[in-house]
């Protein structure tokens, strides 16, 4: 009985410990002023399956570089990322409308399926009402912006499921 319990007792502890690290992260994201691609790739990653929540404990934790780019080295292997950018390179509007289009499985028009790109992904965005008008593709966001677009597209695909 003691042994049930004591097991109990730990993995409500476990349990705990990943969801705080978890809005650890979501906290991170929101608060850094430019986001970096290794951020913005988290959510997606976590939604395609790309990693998983267990995985990523320990990513954005200050001296564990090597947990740090995790989702990012799973986005960038999958093809969402082009081989010349870093996990700490800024993102653009146009490398994250990329990466969550390729990741949430977004359809897109004729030139999106033929020619799947950061342009084309941006330009369906645009015309899917997900990103204003005045939206530049080379403009670089904040970790609140990549969460807002990340709702938008969740909202969106969920209407289609």
């Amino acid at each position: 009985m003691k042994k049930c319990v004591s097991c109990l007792v730990i993995a409500l502890f476990v349990s705990c410990t990943v969801f705080a690290q978890s809005s650890e992260m979501l906290t991170k994201i929101i608060k850094s002023e430019k986001a970096t691609c290794a951020q913005a790739a988290y959510l997606p990653a976590l939604y395609a399956n790309f990693i998983n929540e267990e995985e990523s404990l320990g990513t954005f934790s200050e001296g564990n570089a090597s947990k740090d780019n995790a989702a990012f080295e799973a986005a960038k292997a999958k093809g969402c990322f082009s081989p010349s950018v870093t996990a700490d390179s800024e993102i653009t509007l146009g490398q994250i409308c990329f990466l969550y289009a390729k990741t949430m499985n977004i359809k897109g028009g004729l030139f999106y399926s033929l020619f799947p790109s950061e342009r084309y992904a941006f330009k369906e965005f645009k015309a899917k009402g997900i990103l204003p008008g005045e939206a530049d593709p080379g403009m670089k966001l904040s970790g609140r912006d990549t969460i807002d677009i990340f709702n938008t597209c969740l909202r969106l695909v969920g209407g289609n499921e």
